[in-house]
């Protein structure tokens, strides 16, 4: 269970939404919550401190609104945003962080990255980002399998976040020049692949702690993004887990394409796992 859980707001539309998921998370886990909302620092003084005022005032309401009953530590400080929650998630000691989903900045989001993805990338606690309206506690979960210790973590922190939910796994195949397989003969020729990659999940699931609610899944001779999109249409998840990893000599800051691309244009709600 989840003990403290830390949901970073600018008080947008979009951000409400991840505030509800918040409070909602917090009330089944039984955690402390944390609401902080941060005013830029570089403002101008006067404006900083009155929007400050203004924030603190409209947090208050909000949360008010949301669950009047339920305990929440409130807290508007002037900082830099991204440097400030790092900072407030080793002092709440947040073993989740909430965001929602930002506007889309093409250029930006190109050189720079989306907030979620520079905050995942710089720490490694648990992420939620939050696209969808909460209605309800998550019923449906995806999650791509690539028999890493990130993929299993991201598993059991799913499960634990939506006991009730139904869990799909898959698992994509990489098929050195797919097109040129496919096209020299019939789909016998992808056999060795998908074998192997069924050995190897077979062994890998036989070996690693999983939570019962997910079966192994089939290994499938597609790319993870066209497995995704498939399983966007016929599963219609509410939550996606992915275990983040990056590789190579910089991995400790990247993510991966895969996860990064998620994070950037997110077709759910998504929780990263760091391993």
């Amino acid at each position: 269970m989840r003990r403290s859980i830390l949901i970073a707001t600018d008080l947008s539309m979009r951000s409400e939404r991840a505030l509800r998921r918040a409070y909602r998370l917090a009330a089944e886990q039984g955690a402390k919550l944390t609401v902080l909302t941060v005013v830029d620092e570089d403002l101008p003084p006067g404006m900083a401190a009155r929007s400050r005022e203004l924030a603190e005032e409209e947090l208050r309401m909000l949360c008010d609104a949301i669950a009047p009953d339920q305990p929440a530590e409130l807290r508007v400080e002037i900082a830099d945003p991204m440097p400030h929650i790092l900072t407030t998630m080793k002092d709440v000691q947040a073993d989740l962080l909430v965001l929602g989903v930002h506007r889309p900045r093409a250029v930006w989001d190109l050189f720079y990255g989306t907030t979620m993805e520079r905050i995942v990338r710089a720490s490694r606690v648990p992420a939620l980002l939050v696209r969808n309206a909460p209605v309800a506690p998550y019923a449906r979960v995806l999650s791509g399998v690539d028999m890493s210790p990130a993929s299993a973590a991201a598993l059991h922190l799913a499960a634990e976040l939506a006991p009730e939910a139904t869990m799909h796994a898959f698992h994509a195949v990489h098929v050195p020049y797919r097109g040129l397989v496919a096209r020299s003969g019939t789909p016998e020729m992808l056999h060795p692949f998908l074998e192997e990659a069924r050995d190897a999940l077979d062994s890998w699931w036989e070996e690693t702690d999983l939570p019962q609610a997910v079966a192994r899944p089939e290994p499938q001779p597609h790319g993870r993004y066209e497995m995704l999109s498939r399983l966007m249409h016929s599963e219609k998840p509410d939550l996606l887990a992915i275990g983040a990893h990056g590789r190579g000599p910089l991995s400790p800051t990247l993510l991966g394409g895969f996860t990064e691309q998620i994070l950037r244009d997110p077709p759910t709600d998504v929780l990263v796992v760091r391993h």
